[in-house]
C-alpha cells in the first residue's frame, strides 16, 4: 500500500509541477484573436495585440471557423472573440506574454469606465 500511495504523489507531483513553478504575478485580460500565424494572441481592452506563448498543455484547434484553446485532452476551452484571463509574465525569449496556469473565460469583457 505505501508502493501505490507514493507511486500516486509522484504522478500528482509530476502533473502539476511539484506547485514550485514560478509563475509570474502578471495579469494579462483581453479578447482573444487570431496572431495571423495560426495562432491565438490577446487584444487588450486599450486595442494592444499581445503574442502569448500558452502554458504547456494548451493547443490551438478548430471549432467551425473560429480559432480556439485546447486542453491536453483536445477540447475547446476557449474561443476566439470572447474575454480571457490569466497569469504570466514577459516572455524572456520575445517581446510576448509568457501564460502559466489557468485561462479563465469569461462572459464579458471589462466593465466599461
Amino acid at each position: 500500500m505505501p508502493r501505490i500511495v507514493a507511486f500516486v504523489l509522484a504522478v500528482a507531483l509530476a502533473l502539476t509541477g511539484g506547485g514550485c513553478s514560478g509563475c509570474a504575478t502578471a495579469l494579462l485580460e483581453g479578447t482573444l484573436v487570431a496572431d495571423g500565424s495560426g495562432g491565438l494572441a490577446v487584444q487588450a481592452p486599450e486595442g494592444a495585440i499581445v503574442r502569448v506563448r500558452w502554458p504547456g498543455g494548451v493547443g490551438i484547434g478548430h471549432d467551425g471557423d473560429r480559432l480556439v484553446l485546447t486542453n491536453w485532452l483536445g477540447q475547446a476551452t476557449a474561443h476566439e472573440g470572447e474575454f480571457v484571463s490569466m497569469g504570466g509574465g514577459q516572455a524572456l525569449d520575445s517581446d510576448g506574454f509568457a501564460a502559466c496556469g489557468p485561462v479563465s473565460v469569461s462572459a464579458s469583457g471589462p466593465p466599461t469606465r
